[in-house]
């Protein structure tokens, strides 16, 4: 398991404050001209560069110039990603349009050729991608720039970092100090890596320290549970167990606010605190397996009103989905993701299938089953788990309750 706590640094002196600024600038404008020298194809777009192959426009110091280059390139990749993700789109819109309603194909002579520059070498020259700009940034350092040493003084930690400003015939060093606070403390354990991210944002410094420990091994003994993730509760398993009916509240505040402004960023802050604070919540002791639906490549509905489809984007699904993926790895539980289908039109009780049984919160089938809707979907899933996703179709009924 790796694991990662992030740590302001402003407790440094004003001077050493000035190098780090410094420093910052340094990488950053050295990033930013690898940046437009790959975008003008001067420099090669490669994982890692010799030194004796980089300019030198801003660092002189050979390492710092490597690791620029490298975090340039990792920038570069991923805005190429970005790109051709965006121009498939584009192509896929352009395909559709070839087909009329009776499937007959218009212009398709037009869009073969359009499809046949799809390549990545064109990319880079085409209105799709855009020259990234450095304003808030990281960078990954290893040991060759910095070293962490434990001190029993007022700070808890000093960072020992070389910096790519010369001194003489080496780079100039300098010790900054930074406190543990109460999320890294759970980590006291931990081995600490070789490794660590240097944030620049908003005017501010972070160190992002990173972790790692030994997977626990996988539970042999326990239930299976199924878990439901709605947007009305966060979780509700078949262990009876609600979690999170106040996540809607809490986005229709964050919809009133004006986006960008502090307090609309507070209430975001808000909405991941109490999702962290809910899911912890989570009852794993005696489990082994949790079954949670996959809902990944399901979209919005288009009949849903706008102000809905507003209010589902703040739902923050992949967010959840992840904090559960964390705990089922600490505590050695199996995560299973299945097939969304009919899971919440299932009656749990008699196995009948059935759109109009579920109204709203509610389940009511007519066997006399009365039950929350999400509590039903999550006993569906369990099954699932237990008797195998195949069987949830032809399943002999055992009651649960």
């Amino acid at each position: 398991m790796i694991r990662s706590s992030k740590h302001i640094l402003k407790y440094q002196t004003k001077k050493k404050n000035n190098i780090l600024f410094e420093t910052i600038k340094l990488i950053k404008s050295q990033i930013q001209c690898y940046i437009d020298l790959i975008c003008d194809n001067k420099l090669p777009l490669k994982k890692q560069l010799s030194s004796k192959d980089l300019s030198s426009d801003f660092i002189t110091h050979s390492r710092w110039k490597q690791l620029c280059y490298k975090t340039a390139s990792e920038i570069i990749r991923s805005q190429i990603k970005q790109a051709s993700n965006r121009r498939y789109k584009s192509y896929k819109k352009l395909y559709k349009k070839c087909f009329d309603k009776d499937n007959k194909s218009k212009h398709l002579r037009f869009t073969n050729k359009r499809f046949s520059e799809l390549n990545l070498k064109s990319i880079l020259l085409s209105k799709y991608f855009r020259i990234p700009e450095l304003k808030n940034f990281s960078i990954n350092i290893d040991s060759r720039f910095f070293n962490i040493k434990n001190t029993n003084n007022h700070f808890d930690c000093f960072i020992h970092l070389i910096t790519p400003i010369f001194n003489g015939r080496r780079g100039l060093t300098i010790n900054i100090p930074f406190k543990h606070h109460r999320q890294s403390l759970k980590y006291k354990n931990w081995k600490l890596l070789n490794s660590t991210r240097l944030i620049y944002k908003n005017d501010k410094f972070f160190i992002e320290l990173i972790y790692e420990k030994n997977t626990p091994n996988l539970k042999n003994t326990g239930k299976t549970i199924g878990l439901d993730n709605g947007y009305k509760k966060i979780a509700v398993t078949s262990e009876k167990q609600f979690l999170g009916d106040k996540l809607p509240d809490i986005i229709k505040v964050i919809i009133n606010k004006k986006r960008g402004s502090n307090a609309y960023k507070r209430k975001l802050i808000n909405r991941t605190e109490y999702i962290n604070k809910e899911l912890k919540k989570l009852n794993l002791f005696d489990i082994k397996e949790l079954v949670i639906e996959d809902l990944k490549y399901v979209k919005f509905k288009s009949s849903l009103s706008k102000y809905m489809n507003n209010k589902l984007a703040y739902w923050i699904y992949s967010y959840i989905i992840r904090k559960l993926e964390i705990l089922c790895e600490e505590n050695g539980v199996l995560l299973t993701k299945v097939d969304p289908a009919y899971t919440s039109q299932k009656c749990s009780n008699c196995g009948v299938v059935d759109k109009s049984n579920r109204k709203g919160e509610i389940y009511q089938c007519n066997c006399g089953l009365l039950i929350d809707a999400d509590y039903n979907a999550a006993i569906n899933l369990s099954r699932m788990g237990i008797y195998g996703i195949h069987s949830h179709e032809n399943l002999n009924f055992i009651d649960f309750h």
